[in-house]
């Protein structure tokens, strides 16, 4: 009896050793992982999206795709990889579409070479863009939600990634409809899919032992807002990016800026839209600034077929055809524009804060120095959490990328 009862008295303390020192372990981990979080919270990233299709011809070097030598990510603390897409054979698994269909297409390696290169840099994946399907569908069934989950992380976990971006452009959608699929269901379902991610994460941080980011793209538009719970999103996600561009463009009936800070009264449609005017409207919310990334463009919006009206300027006129590539220039392009013999002029809204080129007939919307300096200064002023680009492959050379880092810290 005395001897089992000396067992049993042995057997509880090695019981509560084990139990007390792994609750000591456990808490050591959160606790690092908290510090992790909050340092990635304060950090003032710098981001930018980069394409897996093919880039540009005179930039390209021996292959339709970019490498590692072509990224200046001394100017970076995060890339990210645009764009997975949803399967949908199954719903739930995800895919580089490039990928499949190019396989001397490196990806990975190149992503290694720069990582072994830059070890500063955060690589994340973006899962969706503009006009990407299946996001409703998927996380309207529980099962293909759990399914997505699960495969967004053997992908992190398996190329070394360090974290992923939901671009879901975009959840119940605005009034007036959209192309891909939404249901009013996306309200909730936007946010337990972040819940879903985030929770998993925290599982492969604990296992992996390194901070996992989770991001999500939002749209600089009030319309999102009162359609979606930012405030809920806001309190899982590291980041939300806001989307501040692509104001004017192909789809409006006149010329008009793409990134404008302010509103310009003059904007026939009551004043416009700006990116103070949408970020109001998220800090209104009760998104926390802290949470929020301000985007910037690195390409213009062009119209072609301008006639100069009132100011001489062709701005606010009816345009007659796109030119470029579907009204899409980018900044390597712009610049050319922008040399004196271009027969460009160089206007600046000082209402909307937004520099335009304009040449008799062909009006361009874009972002150049003295725009990016005064964004980043009004991001600091509203203690924003970082800034993002879309996306690198129109700024080959790094230029707006360099005053944009180097103004943002």
């Amino acid at each position: 009896m005395k001897n089992r009862y000396r067992f049993a008295v042995i057997g509880l303390v090695f019981v509560f050793v084990f139990l007390f020192t792994d609750c000591r372990k456990t808490k050591t981990q959160d606790d690092a992982m908290s510090v992790r979080k909050r340092e990635f919270i304060a950090e003032n990233r710098v981001a930018s999206y980069i394409r897996t299709w093919s880039i540009p011809s005179e930039l390209q070097q021996g292959n339709p795709y970019w490498n590692s030598d072509m990224v200046k990510a001394e100017y970076l603390t995060d890339l990210i990889i645009a764009f997975a897409l949803i399967d949908r054979t199954d719903g739930s698994s995800i895919y580089i579409p490039q990928l499949r269909s190019r396989p001397q297409f490196s990806l990975w390696d190149e992503i290694a070479a720069l990582k072994l290169k830059h070890p500063h840099l955060r690589v994340n994946l973006s899962v969706g863009g503009w006009g990407a399907e299946g996001f409703s569908d998927m996380t309207f069934n529980a099962s293909l939600r759990s399914a997505f989950v699960s495969n967004v992380c053997d992908w992190l976990e398996r190329y070394d990634l360090d974290g992923v971006d939901i671009d879901w452009e975009y959840p119940v959608g605005p009034a007036w409809g959209q192309e891909i699929k939404s249901r009013p269901q996306d309200r909730r379902n936007w946010i337990a899919l972040l819940k879903d991610l985030r929770n998993a994460l925290n599982r492969l941080e604990t296992e992996i032992g390194k901070r996992y980011s989770l991001s999500a793209c939002i749209p600089a538009s009030e319309w999102f807002v009162s359609v979606n719970d930012t405030a809920a999103a806001a309190e899982i996600v590291d980041a939300l990016k806001l989307m501040a561009y692509d104001y004017y463009g192909s789809w409006s009936s006149t010329t008009g800026h793409h990134s404008n800070l302010y509103n310009n009264p003059d904007d026939p449609y009551n004043g416009g839209w700006s990116t103070d005017q949408a970020l109001n409207a998220f800090l209104a919310a009760n998104v926390p600034p802290e949470k929020i990334m301000l985007g910037f463009g690195f390409y213009g919006r062009a119209f072609g077929g301008v006639a100069p009206g009132p100011g001489g300027n062709g701005l606010y006129q009816p345009f007659g055809w796109l030119p470029f590539e579907f009204g899409s220039i980018s900044w390597d392009q712009l610049k050319e524009l922008l040399k004196p013999d271009s027969g460009y002029t160089r206007y600046w809204d000082e209402k909307a804060k937004a520099p335009f080129l304009y040449n008799g007939d062909t009006w361009i919307s874009y972002t150049d120095e003295e725009q990016i300096k005064l964004l980043c200064d009004y991001a600091k002023s509203k203690n924003l959490g970082g800034v993002f680009t879309w996306e690198y492959i129109h700024d080959i050379d790094a230029e707006l990328l360099q005053i944009l880092y180097e103004n943002s810290r």
